[in-house]
């Protein structure tokens, strides 16, 4: 009897709410289980925090029926990061250590730590203005390994690879193997279809020392007037990365950085109230709902960045001196933000949309069907200070939100029909993502098939429509936020690799190249159009 057969079964899902049938193995030291693992015929699943998880643990059964079975390995935590011996290699980094170098400005972490504790160390050892550039929405909870497997972005709209060194990647050697320069590929965004990432190396930056956070209600409908707003803020949100170690400076003003523009809908104010714990958050909350009210607006457009100077004067800074507004969305009913306990609070709030869309896709209600759920994934990228690609991007997701309402009312009385609207209205990487949610009881199967069809049809729809938008007005489509994945949807949308813009074409080719020398026992959960 293997010593695997012996481990806990994984109490596990994704976003969809998507069993993980496996055994789970839980170690700070991967690289050796993992090759005894695949010396002895198992399937091996790299399984993360599972922040972003969605079709994570996709698989036809027919792909395993060669292995033992499926063992899912997870890298160990640590409330408190285990500082590493000076000079240890990345490759024989545990999960749970960290090592900074400060010579060459970089800070090596364990995959199971989350950026909220690296950048709390480099706060205590290098400097409060330390911190690495993978800005996640999700920063507390999200660990390195899977974020670089995702190829996550957050609200800076970059690639872990503008921060990443190095990379450390376990799939079936002695040892993890030191993925540097191109191959990081092989790794970033491969979802662990070519092996479990064990740590990283990340260049890490000086930043102004404030946090800040800018609330503004915004109408969704009126696509073109926020179009005008955020290529006003095309400036602002321009980042070019420096060398490690070096301070970052913005386009318009070297102390102050808008590193996003963040979505909040009134709807999910509205559900966060309901659900929310504590007095405080929902008060703060209430007051934001309060804004959108007085306002006439649905969405609250979240500005959010570094700055050496207070949270008013950051406001007077972006105001445009003639109209005495920000790129035309008036502040009378704007809401500041600073550092500390208020951005703590504004970022529970601003994470309440996707944490509850994420537990009803998960859970299924009492008497009613497993949910069907998917989410809109593709990031369009303004590269000249230009309102027209912006306002027909939005537009093409109005006209997406629009269909699936009617088609809510179609199915009205058998399914329930849910569409949440968050995340990235920055300029350098729109993706406002829509999560629609669809429950029903069990005699309406066939309608929730049915109208999963018509979903998916909707989608596919708007990703064309997209890529259209990119095309025609100059702006780029870099992908999507689940790396490989994001790919592999959007040359489904377009009927195959040659409707891809020339840029994915490459990361597809490169993506398949490789799952082509990944090892079996990692790639039998990798889509058919990369083998």
């Amino acid at each position: 009897m293997s010593a695997f057969d012996s481990l806990p079964k994984a109490e596990l899902a994704d976003d969809g709410g998507r069993p993980l049938e496996a055994q789970l193995l839980v170690t700070a030291d991967p690289a050796p289980a993992i090759a005894q693992a695949v010396a002895e015929g198992y399937a091996v699943m790299p399984a993360g925090g599972l922040t972003s998880a969605i079709g994570a643990f996709a698989y036809a059964q027919d792909s395993i029926s060669d292995f033992k079975g499926v063992v899912a390995v997870r890298p160990k935590q640590s409330p408190e990061p285990e500082l590493a011996e000076p000079g240890t290699p990345l490759e024989k980094l545990k999960t749970n250590q960290i090592m900074i170098d400060p010579a060459t400005a970089t800070v090596s972490a364990g995959a199971g730590l989350t950026f909220s504790q690296v950048n709390a160390v480099l706060g205590h050892v290098v400097g409060p203005a330390a911190r690495v550039l993978v800005d996640l929405t999700s920063i507390g909870s999200a660990m390195v390994g899977g974020v670089v497997a995702s190829g996550s972005m957050g609200p800076l709209r970059l690639r872990p690879s503008a921060s990443l060194a190095g990379v450390a990647l376990a799939a079936g050697g002695a040892e993890a193997e030191l993925l540097t320069g191109d191959d990081i590929h092989r790794a970033e965004g491969m979802q662990g279809w070519t092996g479990l990432v064990t740590a990283a190396r990340l260049r890490y930056f000086e930043t102004p020392l404030n946090e800040f956070g800018l609330v503004l209600p915004v109408q969704s409908g009126d696509t073109d007037a926020l179009g005008d707003f955020l290529a006003y803020l095309h400036p602002w949100t321009k980042l070019d990365v420096p060398e490690s170690g070096s301070s970052l400076i913005g386009a318009k003003d070297e102390a102050t950085i808008v590193n996003g523009v963040e979505l909040v809908t009134r709807s999910s104010l509205e559900q966060f109230i309901l659900h929310a714990g504590g007095d405080s958050l929902k008060a703060k909350a209430q007051n934001l709902l309060q804004s959108c009210d007085y306002a006439g607006a649905d969405w609250l457009a979240c500005i959010t960045g570094w700055s050496d100077h207070a949270v008013d004067d950051v406001l007077v800074m972006l105001l445009d001196e003639e109209t005495e507004t920000i790129g035309g969305v008036m502040i009378d009913f704007g809401v500041g933000f600073s550092s500390g306990s208020e951005m703590d609070a504004f970022r529970a709030i601003r994470e309440g949309a996707p944490d509850l869309a994420r537990t009803k896709a998960r859970v299924t209600p009492p008497g009613q069907m497993k949910p069907w759920t998917t989410s809109s994934d593709i990031n369009l990228v303004c590269l000249e200070r230009d309102t027209t690609p912006l306002a027909n991007a939005l537009s093409s997701y109005q006209t997406y939100r629009e269909a699936v309402a009617a088609l809510g009312l179609e199915f009205e009385g058998r399914l329930k029909t849910e569409m949440t609207v968050y995340g990235h209205l920055n300029p350098h990487g729109l993706d406002p993502h829509h999560r629609v949610i669809l429950t029903g009881a069990p005699e309406f199967k066939d309608d929730l098939a049915a109208a999963a069809k018509q979903v998916g049809k909707l989608k596919m729809a708007l990703l064309r429509d997209l890529v259209r938008v990119a095309n025609g007005f100059g702006a780029v489509i870099n992908g999507g936020e689940k790396g490989a994945p994001s790919l592999v949807e959007l040359m489904r949308a377009l009927g195959g690799e040659a409707g891809l813009p020339s840029n994915l074409q490459s990361d597809l080719a490169r993506a398949r190249a490789s799952i082509k020398n990944a090892p079996r026992a990692f790639s039998f959960r990798a889509p058919a159009e990369l083998f």
